[in-house]
């Protein structure tokens, strides 16, 4: 399985698309700020599974955390402002992952500080995609019960 992971598009939507059309991801999740725009897009990409929370910039979004399974990994996901995580970067995200372990998760995906950041943590892998606005994204592999993280620029 395939998971393409994008945050924070700013209206810069033919970015992620090109995003999309790259990876032929099975599933995107989306860490918030362009929630409306990719919702719109998304009927786009009829083989696609999208999962969405809204950012800071997200007005009206259903939901601004989530936690599913997928390839039969928890998967927490937010955009990470309620977490504070462009303060909490040097502590390695102590409310973020403090959140995420309550939660069962596996795997940790934020956004918000537009800089990429892949760590291991908690028994956690922690991905921040960076800003598709600058060109950046990550892609989680999950096969046979093992992940591999990876961050990309397109």
């Amino acid at each position: 399985m395939k998971i393409l992971v994008i945050s924070d598009i700013h209206g810069l939507l033919s970015f992620a698309e090109n995003m999309i059309e790259k990876e032929k991801p099975d599933e995107v999740i989306f860490c918030g700020d362009g929630y409306r725009d990719l919702k719109r897009s998304a009927p786009l990409y009829k083989d696609v599974r999208f999962h969405y929370v809204g950012g800071n910039c997200d007005l009206y979004a259903e939901t601004d955390e989530q936690c599913i399974t997928l390839g039969g990994k928890n998967i927490f996901f937010t955009h990470g402002h309620h977490y504070n995580v462009k303060m909490e970067k040097e502590m390695h995200y102590i409310t973020l992952r403090s959140r995420a372990k309550e939660m069962g998760a596996d795997i940790v995906l934020f956004g918000h500080t537009h800089e990429p950041n892949l760590e291991y943590m908690d028994g956690m892998i922690l991905m921040n995609p960076g800003a598709v606005m600058g060109y950046r994204y990550g892609v989680v592999e999950i096969t046979d019960g093992q992940v591999k993280p990876e961050l990309k620029r397109l």
